[in-house]
C-alpha cells in the first residue's frame, strides 16, 4: 500500500493548489472545517528528511493560506502545526503542515502544562543542543536546473542578426 497523501496528492483529491515542489489540500480528515495542509510532493516521513528550500516553500505558502483562511472563512486565528514523527501525533507516514481556522470556544485544546525543569537539567539539555545547533544557519538550496544548449544554427543565426544590427547602427 502506497503513501495516503501522496495518493492524495496524484489524484488532486481537494487541491487547492500546486507547483513542481508542493501541493496544498484540503484536509481528508480535518479537525474543524476549512483544516488544510501543505505537503511536499517528494515523499518525506519526517521535517529532517524535506530539503531546506522546500521547507522554506511550505511555510512561505502556509503563511498564504493562514491569511486565506481569515479573510475568506473569518478565522479568528489560526494553529499553523507539524506534527512530525509518530510521538509527537504524526498520524500518515508523510511531513505535513496543517493550517486549521480557529474560533473561540471551538472545542480544540493545544494548550500544555509548563513543565519544571531544574538548573541542572537546564544546564544538560543546553550543552547538549549548543553543539549540535551549529550548523542551525546553514541553508539547503535547490540545485540548479541543467541550462538549455541551443543547436549551432540558432547561435549562428543570433550572431548574424546581431551583428548585422550593429552595422546597422553605424554612421
Amino acid at each position: 500500500m502506497g503513501c495516503e497523501i501522496c495518493e492524495l496528492i496524484k489524484a488532486k483529491k481537494g487541491l487547492l493548489y500546486e507547483d513542481e515542489q508542493i501541493a496544498i489540500l484540503l484536509a481528508p480528515k480535518p479537525a474543524v472545517a476549512g483544516h488544510i495542509i501543505l505537503a511536499p510532493k517528494i515523499h518525506a516521513a519526517i521535517l529532517e528528511q524535506v530539503p531546506d528550500f522546500i521547507i522554506g516553500k511550505l511555510f512561505d505558502k502556509a503563511n498564504k493560506v493562514s491569511i486565506a483562511v481569515f479573510e475568506t472563512l473569518g478565522a479568528e486565528g489560526t494553529n499553523i502545526i507539524a506534527n512530525n514523527g509518530v510521538a509527537a501525533g504524526q498520524s500518515v507516514n508523510h511531513f505535513l503542515l496543517n493550517v486549521m481556522p480557529r474560533r473561540e470556544n471551538d472545542g480544540l485544546n493545544f494548550t500544555w502544562q509548563a513543565k519544571q525543569l531544574s538548573e541542572e537539567e537546564m544546564s544538560t539539555i543546553e550543552l547538549k543542543l549548543r553543539e549540535e545547533s551549529k550548523s542551525i544557519g546553514i541553508f539547503e538550496k535547490e540545485k540548479e536546473k541543467p541550462k538549455e544548449i541551443k543547436k549551432a544554427e540558432e547561435i549562428k543565426d543570433e550572431g548574424e542578426n546581431y551583428l548585422l544590427k550593429q552595422l546597422e547602427r553605424l554612421p
